[in-house]
């Protein structure tokens, strides 16, 4: 029970710190961040939220500002890794019936259907495996998925293709949606 106790505490913290580390950006005149909510958005992606001036948020994997940007944290008191696997396991972020990747999918459906002007962020102290082909195609600038890697036209029998290809029919989705989703991770 302690453990859990301070597992929830310590997972708590972790939320409470990245949001104030977005939150201080408001006192700065010159920040391109509009406002900042905590506990609120989707579901799977309500811990913070971030929203920019237009046409002056980061930008996205396209190059295009970003207008908004929810964030999902996720504290493990163990450390550990993750790879594209894992996205599809709804255990991996304590669920028991929707993955993170199927979440993912009805916030992007709902707040970017055409795939810009948001993203949604996994925040997460565990690294990506050194083994899992998703380390090769998340961007170690941005933390975003690298399209250009991803959709390589490479096969389904490759490493990335695999990826895809896993992730394509965990969703019940085709490629374009796909690329849709996976433009705004």
């Amino acid at each position: 029970m302690a453990n859990a106790v301070t597992s929830r505490r310590d997972g708590d913290d972790f939320q409470a710190r990245m949001f104030w580390m977005h939150a201080v950006k408001l006192l700065d005149g010159d920040s391109p961040v509009l406002s900042v909510g905590f506990e609120v958005g989707p579901s799977g992606f309500d811990d913070i939220w971030v929203e920019y001036s237009p046409g002056r948020g980061p930008q996205d994997v396209s190059g295009r500002p970003l207008v908004r940007e929810h964030i999902q944290c996720k504290w493990h008191v163990s450390p550990n890794s993750f790879g594209y696997q894992q996205i599809i396991d709804p255990e991996f972020i304590g669920g028991t019936s929707r993955s993170f990747l199927q979440r993912a999918r009805s916030a992007q459906s709902q707040y970017a259907p055409d795939g810009t002007g948001l993203r949604f962020h996994l925040l997460t102290n565990w690294r990506i495996d050194r083994k899992d082909p998703l380390r090769e195609i998340v961007s170690s600038k941005s933390a975003a998925l690298r399209m250009d890697r991803l959709f390589d036209d490479t096969t389904d029998i490759s490493a990335r293709g695999k990826i895809r290809k896993a992730w394509r029919e965990h969703l019940d989705v085709d490629e374009d949606a796909l690329r849709r989703l996976t433009s705004t991770l």
